[in-house]
């Protein structure tokens, strides 16, 4: 067999749902010195595939995690309710 392709990481995440991007999201805060590489797993087409669709989203830890990301124009979330 031929030798496999190995990425070395210091923290692997592995599921992009709530728990696992805002852990990933707070370590990469958290990490003043940029030295810690943090890799997230999700078996999704795309981040978000599963637990955006169709949500309704209680904002508040998102506004703390970030509190900034209602103004990106970049984010998924557009719609009040």
């Amino acid at each position: 067999l031929p030798p496999r392709e190995v990425m070395k990481y210091d923290v692997v995440i592995v599921g992009a749902g709530p728990a696992g991007l805002s852990a990933a999201i707070r370590l990469k805060q958290l990490d003043q010195n940029e030295e810690l590489s943090v890799c997230v797993l999700e078996k999704g087409s795309e981040v978000g595939a599963h637990i955006i669709s169709g949500n309704v989203l209680e904002p508040r830890a998102l506004d703390e995690l970030l509190p900034d990301w209602r103004s990106d124009e970049d984010c998924p979330i557009k719609q009040e309710v």
